[in-house]
């Protein structure tokens, strides 16, 4: 018992390590095949013309944008997230430049439409009629018959496949806050960073939500059940032992936390809980029986072991067989989620015997629930049914 209890001790503790090192899929997930001719269009589109997933942008609907404080304000919002860690360049209107001839070098050059500093009304209204008079920027960075404006952001694509995105992200849409606030204009920010972002962390907070309201509510249902706090204590740390064992296992794999892959360690929690139910219910029952403590353990691992064995086979063929579709979300959530829950039963095939086995015998409050008369007349009812009424049910 002592050495399967410290490997299993050790061995999670690597499971640990492996666990803190899994990191957030901030790219969409692939749900279709891979061979799937709408994608193979997208993959040879992306090559021939590259990919934009690394462009931000910032949309206003505005009738003053070129009065000057407005005007002011916009510029200043550009300098601003120009400052911002890991934006490479901003395409908007206070940036915009024109092509002059240089007629000394023979060549074209790109001057600056609007200067940085912009002291009078006639000012901006000159340097705006000559933005007017280029048509190139028509329907790219304004729409004449709208008045909506457009600033397009380019993010360090290297940055945005990492953690310090949401931090990039979060500072891109304050500066926008503080637009809103100064001018009273409503701005609308998009693009695939901002979706992205958005997505995987509303992800890392479900899971986080998911995971522990799985366990509190596991936890609230087992006090109820078996009014034992030791039992109730046994049975997290078999769950909780299972989940650092999936988090582990889905690095190991090559995979990172994606909206499916974040549903397995509640999935976990909901499979293993049910394994320590059968295994300290059938342990009680024996001891009620026969009074003795170890052969109520023997009859716990020799009756229940085999059924709740085949009971998470069966589980984890259900959840394994998306493993065989050609979705690559899919076939990552089988494969973690098929060894996940074979994980969770030979956890709690080593951990609950050996545990109770050095806990005292389980006291009278313990196994009050095995004549629970509500319970009982429930059960006999449903057998009644069963066996007298077999044709109606």
């Amino acid at each position: 018992r002592l050495v399967l209890l410290i490997l299993l001790l050790i061995t999670t503790g690597i499971m640990g390590y492996y666990a803190s090192k899994v990191k957030l899929s901030y790219d969409f997930s692939k749900a279709i095949p891979t061979d799937n001719p709408k994608y193979l269009d997208y993959l040879f589109f992306k090559k021939t013309f590259g990919d934009d997933g690394n462009m931000l942008v910032i949309g206003i609907q505005s009738k003053d944008l070129f009065t000057l404080k407005q005007f002011s304000d916009y510029q200043q919002l550009q300098k601003t997230i120009k400052k911002v860690q890991a934006v490479e360049d901003i395409l908007s209107i206070p940036g915009a430049v024109s092509l002059q001839k240089d007629s000394a070098a023979e060549k074209l050059f790109a001057a600056k439409i609007f200067p940085e500093e912009i002291t009078s009304q006639a000012q901006l209204d000159t340097a705006a009629s000559v933005f007017f008079n280029l048509p190139f920027y028509r329907g790219l960075l304004y729409n004449p018959s709208t008045q909506a404006y457009l600033m397009g952001v380019k993010i360090n694509k290297e940055l945005l496949n990492s953690p310090a995105r949401v931090k990039v992200i979060a500072d891109i849409v304050d500066a926008v806050s503080v637009f809103e606030k100064s001018t009273g204009q409503q701005a609308h920010v998009s693009g695939l960073p901002l979706i992205r972002t958005q997505v995987a962390t509303r992800i890392q907070k479900e899971m986080k939500l998911f995971l522990l309201g799985s366990l509190g509510l596991s936890v609230l249902i087992l006090l109820l059940f078996f009014r034992s706090i030791s039992t109730t204590l046994i049975s997290l740390a078999v769950v909780l032992t299972g989940v650092i064992w999936t988090v582990g296992v889905t690095y190991l794999c090559g995979y990172n936390i994606t909206l499916l892959t974040a549903l397995i360690p509640s999935l976990v929690v909901v499979i293993g809980i049910p394994n320590c139910i059968y295994f300290i219910n059938k342990y009680h029952t024996s001891y009620v029986h026969s009074g003795d403590k170890i052969q109520s353990l023997v009859n716990m691992v020799s009756k229940m072991g085999v059924v709740t064995l085949f009971c998470n086979i069966t589980a984890a063929i259900g959840f394994a067989v998306f493993a065989l579709t050609r979705s690559a979300i899919l076939k990552e959530f089988g494969v973690v989620a098929g060894i996940s829950i074979m994980i969770i039963f030979v956890v709690s095939f080593i951990l609950l015997p050996a545990v109770l086995s050095y806990l005292p015998a389980p006291g009278k409050t313990q196994l009050t629930y095995l004549n629970n008369r509500f319970i009982t007349r429930f059960l006999s009812n449903v057998e009644k049914w069963v066996f007298s009424h077999r044709k109606a049910v």
